[in-house]
């Protein structure tokens, strides 16, 4: 069950992410920008129809020269202004040529802001997320938007009526791409498009069920065979290492193992093999025989990790994995405590499930006996866990479902008649 939802959650991040880079790339351009009234730097069109100017009387009088746009292009842009009117350039036409020139600047301003060389630590909890939401970028593309906006407007006397663009040049998987070129960077996206449209109309009637989850799994292997073709072996697994549901559910559950690239790649190549073989979607649906097949490549599965990892290194690989560990791990994390106090808590709960375990087996007790030692159990890993996280962090893990548990230890007893 916990696979499961791992895996439904890893699907529903790539619609998420598909949906958002449709949105970015197929957003409508800017509305056209009405022209303004002429300026006094400059005559308008209307006046030099009507009056020639005296250098223009004596251009006609002497012969045609070739047009050379070098006599008009200036790196000054008022400059640039000056002579396009001179010449008796449209006022609208002087505003395209500004408005295209001006933006072409930017996107070269704006693209020397993603020449970072700081390649995205795919092996890293959350930095899928941080990848896409950089803060200090973004605060540097609204600069820029910001510059180009007061530049239109002092060289135009306004700018452009543009829709707002919170996402100025914010690619989510550009970073997530760093080790492609840019021409396979589109190919990937419009692979990865395609597959997105695909597996959100699993969505269409609600929560997916088995059938709808089924055709979401079905469409990711396409996917992978589509992108099999555009990219090298090696270019695949980078990939694969990054985007593919098996790397998401890693990312989420290993946070508090906190992998080394090489270990990632180690614990990635065998679950990649496994989900590959095994559709942990289709559990529900497999018969004994089938169960029993993948039980037994899990097992495989393990036993290799703990042969590749060794067994302190295993150890904190398994504990990783439970749910309940998760969940002291992150209090610890919240309340600045040492990454031991999580161990701590969680080697308290094992030690005291057995001894309740043990308790509620003895036949000899009678229900008040039992009920008793299980409070005594309940209390004094209470009052251990207090000493290790202290009495906020005691109090916050109390509150996640997480800590169930402990409250299992010695339920409260119903009261008759209620």
């Amino acid at each position: 069950m916990k696979t499961n939802v791992l895996l439904v959650l890893s699907l529903a991040l790539n619609v998420a992410l598909g949906a958002l880079t449709v949105w970015l790339f197929l957003k409508p351009r800017p509305e056209p920008f009405a022209p303004a009234a002429p300026t006094a730097s400059g005559p308008s069109v209307a006046s030099v129809e009507a009056r020639p100017s005296a250098a223009a009387e004596a251009a006609a009088a002497r012969p045609a020269q070739p047009f050379d746009w070098r006599m008009v292009e200036s790196a000054d842009y008022k400059q640039y202004i000056a002579n396009l009117r001179a010449i008796g350039c449209p006022e609208e036409t002087i505003r395209d040529i500004i408005i295209a020139d001006v933006n072409k600047l930017f996107a070269s301003r704006r693209e020397s802001l993603h020449t970072s060389t700081n390649r995205f630590e795919y092996w890293k909890a959350g930095n899928f997320f941080s990848a896409m939401f950089d803060p200090e970028r973004i605060e540097k593309e609204q600069a820029l938007a910001r510059e180009k906006r007061e530049l239109l407007k002092e060289l135009l006397g306004s700018v452009p009526e543009e829709k707002l663009d919170l996402f100025a040049g914010f690619n989510p998987l550009e970073r997530l791409l760093d080790f492609l070129p840019a021409q396979k960077q589109t190919a990937v996206f419009e692979v990865f498009q395609k597959m997105q449209a695909q597996m959100m109309r699993g969505f269409r009637g609600g929560a997916p069920d088995g059938e709808d989850l089924g055709r979401m799994q079905r469409a990711q292997k396409e996917m992978e065979a589509e992108l099999a073709k555009i990219l090298t072996p090696q270019e695949l697994e980078e990939y694969q290492l990054r985007l593919s549901p098996t790397a998401m559910a890693m990312r989420m559950q290993l946070a508090s193992f906190e992998p080394t690239e090489q270990e990632f790649r180690q614990i990635f190549a065998l679950r990649k093999k496994f989900d590959d073989q095994f559709n942990p979607m289709a559990i529900a649906s497999m018969d004994e025989a089938e169960r029993e097949r993948m039980n037994s490549a899990r097992r495989d599965m393990e036993q290799q990790l703990k042969n590749i990892l060794g067994d302190a290194r295993y150890a904190e690989y398994e504990r990783s994995q439970d749910w309940a560990y998760q969940s002291i791990y992150r209090v610890t994390q919240r309340q600045g405590l040492p990454r031991d106090a999580a161990v701590k808590v969680y080697e308290m709960k094992k030690v005291a499930e057995d001894q309740a375990q043990r308790v509620r087996r003895d036949e000899t007790l009678t229900p008040e006996q039992r009920q008793a030692a299980l409070q005594g159990i309940r209390n004094e890993t209470e009052g251990a866990i207090r000493t290790v996280l202290g009495e906020r962090g005691f109090d916050a893990y109390q509150r996640q479902p997480g800590a169930a548990w402990l409250r299992n230890l010695a339920p409260t007893p119903a009261t008759p008649g209620r």
